[in-house]
C-alpha cells in the first residue's frame, strides 16, 4: 500500500485527483504529512492556445510531465465544456505521471465513472463523427484502441434506440428477496431464510405504490416505454403472488404500448413451467436467467444453491411458453476459475442460443459477503483482461455486438461489464438506465428514480429504502414526493 500527497493549483479538485490514483491504485492511501511514497503536484494554466498542463511526481520514483490541451479549443465547445475539460486535464496529468514511473495503464484511461459511454454520447450530440469521437478519446482521455473502438460500437448501436424512447417513461420495480445472497452481491437482497416474513407487508406497500404513480401517469403525457421488473429475484414469489402483482401492474400501467417488459428471474431454481405462463398471460417479452457460471464447484462457493440441471430445465421452459427474449449473465474472474472454466459457461450459453448474453468482471463490493482481501490475490488480472478480450471475440464470430455497458468501481483489471444481443434483440431498458436519457420511475425496494432535465441533460436521483420494512415503513412519504416531483417535472 503506497502513500500519496496530491497538489493542484485549481481548486476544488482533490476528490477528482484522489479518484484517479485510486484507479490507477486501488490500495492507495492518501496523507499530507509523515512519511510519505509519492507526492504529486499538478499546475494548470489557460490561454487562447488552450488548457496547458505541468506536473510531477516525487518520493520513491520521480517523473515530470507537460502538454497542452488544444483540442479543447474547437468552437463547438461551449464555457462549461471548459471547466469540465480542466479536470480532465488534471486527471490525465497525474495518470501520465503514473504511466512515467511504471504504473500499468489503465484500458478506460481518465474515464473513472460507471458510464462511460455518455461521454460518447455528449461529443457525438456536439457534432463530431463516430471517427472523430474515438480519437478523441484515444487522445484526451487516453482510452486503449480497443475500448476506444468498444466505445464507439456501443454508442452507435443506442443512439437510434435513444432517438426513439425519447420524451417517454421507464419504470423499474424492486423485488428484494432472494433464495440465498451471492458471496459477491451488494444489491438490495434479503435471503428468504431471514426476511420471508417481510413479503407480505412489502407487496401491500408496493401495491399503494403502484397505484398511485399508475394514477399520477395518466395525469401526464409520457407514454410508457420499457418496465422492468428486477431485485434481489422477483421470481421467489409465490405463483400467486406473481400473478396478483402483474395483475395489478397490468391494471395501472399502459403495458400495451411498451416496447419491452422485462422480469429478472436470475436463480433458475426459483422457475417452473406455471411462472413462466404467468409472466406470459401478462405481456413479459424479456426475461433474464442468470447462472453466472456452469462450474458446479463455483456455483457452491458463491452461494447459489441452483443445480446444472434446474438451469437447462429453465431455458427450455422459457422456449416453451414462447418468451421471446432470454438473457443470460455470467462473471469471468471468480475464484478458482480458469480458461477452461468460462470458455464452457460460454460455449453453454450458446448453445441455448440466448438472444443476449451479458458478461460480467468481478468486482469486489464492500457491502458484499465475501472478504475479498483474502481472495484478491488468487484472481490474476492479467489473465482476466485476456480472457474478456477472448470473450469479445467469440461473442463477435457468433453474431452477437455489444449493445450496453457500464463499470463498476474495483473492477478486476480496471474492465467492464457488457451486454451481447443478437441482431434486434437489444435490451432498451438497459440502454435507458444506463445513459439516463428519460426519466426512470423506480418502485419497490431499492428502487432508484431518475429526473432527467431534457434542457440541461442533467439527472437527479430519488431512492427508495432498500429494507423491505423501512420501505413499508415510509411508503405514503415517498409516494407523495414521487408524484409531486413527476407531475412538477411535466408541467
Amino acid at each position: 500500500m503506497a502513500s500519496y500527497s496530491l497538489r493542484c493549483n485549481l481548486p476544488d479538485n482533490r476528490r477528482n485527483m484522489e479518484n484517479i490514483v485510486a484507479a490507477a491504485d486501488p490500495d492507495a492511501f492518501f496523507k499530507e504529512e509523515g512519511k510519505i511514497d509519492y507526492q504529486i503536484e499538478i499546475f494548470v494554466t489557460i490561454d487562447s492556445k488552450g488548457i496547458a498542463c505541468r506536473g510531477k511526481i516525487g518520493g520513491l520514483q520521480q517523473a515530470e510531465i507537460s502538454f497542452i490541451d488544444t483540442e479543447i479549443i474547437n468552437l463547438s465547445y461551449s464555457a462549461s465544456d471548459y471547466e469540465q475539460r480542466k479536470k480532465e486535464v488534471v486527471r490525465r496529468g497525474i495518470l501520465e505521471l503514473l504511466n512515467k514511473i511504471g504504473t500499468p495503464k489503465l484500458p478506460w484511461g481518465i474515464l473513472t465513472g460507471v458510464r462511460p459511454t455518455k461521454i460518447y454520447h455528449y461529443l457525438r450530440d456536439l457534432g463530431f463523427s463516430s471517427w472523430e469521437v474515438k480519437n478523441k478519446l484515444e487522445g484526451q482521455f487516453l482510452l486503449s484502441t480497443e475500448k476506444a473502438l468498444l466505445l464507439a460500437a456501443v454508442g452507435e448501436t443506442q443512439r437510434p434506440w435513444l432517438k426513439a424512447a425519447a420524451k417517454k417513461i421507464s419504470v423499474y420495480i424492486g423485488i428484494p428477496f432472494c433464495p440465498t445472497k451471492c458471496g459477491y452481491c451488494s444489491f438490495a437482497s434479503y435471503p428468504l431464510a431471514t426476511h420471508s416474513h417481510l413479503i407480505k407487508g412489502f407487496l401491500e406497500a408496493l401495491a399503494y405504490e403502484i397505484k398511485a404513480i399508475g394514477k399520477a401517469l395518466q395525469l401526464v403525457d409520457l407514454p410508457l416505454v420499457s418496465l422492468y421488473i428486477g431485485g434481489g429475484t422477483p421470481t421467489v414469489l409465490s405463483h400467486l403472488q406473481l400473478k396478483e402483482l402483474l395483475a395489478l401492474i397490468s391494471r395501472n400501467f399502459s403495458i400495451a404500448g411498451a416496447m419491452e417488459f422485462t422480469v429478472e428471474a436470475g436463480r433458475p431454481d426459483t422457475l417452473d413451467q406455471d411462472k413462466l405462463r404467468i409472466l406470459k398471460e401478462f405481456g413479459v417479452t424479456r426475461v433474464s436467467v442468470n447462472p453466472q457460471t456452469l462450474n458446479a464447484q463455483t456455483l457452491v462457493r458463491i452461494g447459489r444453491q441452483h443445480t446444472l440441471g434446474e438451469l437447462e430445465k429453465a431455458v427450455q421452459l422459457v422456449r416453451e411458453v414462447k418468451i421471446p427474449c432470454l438473457n443470460m449473465d455470467m462473471i469471468i474472474g471468480l475464484p478458482g476459475e480458469e480458461e477452461e472454466d468460462w470458455e464452457n459457461t460460454l460455449q453453454r450459453l450458446f448453445s441455448y442460443q440466448a438472444e443476449n448474453i451479458t458478461i460480467h468482471t468481478l468486482a469486489p463490493k464492500r457491502a458484499a459477503a465475501w472478504d475479498f482481501s483474502q481472495i484478491k490475490n488468487k484472481i490474476e488480472e492479467a489473465k482476466v483482461s485476456g480472457w474478456l478480450s477472448q470473450a469479445a471475440q467469440k461473442m463477435q464470430a457468433k453474431g452477437y455486438y455489444p449493445y450496453y455497458l457500464y463499470r463498476q468501481r474495483r473492477s478486476v483489471a480496471g474492465q467492464e461489464n457488457i451486454g451481447y444481443t443478437s441482431k434486434g434483440w437489444e435490451g432498451l431498458y438497459n440502454i435507458l438506465m444506463m445513459e439516463e436519457r428519460s426519466i426512470i420511475l423506480g418502485l419497490g425496494g431499492g428502487g432508484m428514480t431518475k429526473w432527467f432535465d431534457r434542457s440541461t441533460l442533467k439527472v437527479t436521483r430519488t431512492p427508495n429504502p432498500k429494507c423491505p420494512a423501512t420501505y413499508q415503513g415510509r411508503i405514503q412519504e415517498l409516494v407523495a414526493e414521487k408524484v409531486n416531483k413527476l407531475l412538477r417535472s411535466v408541467n
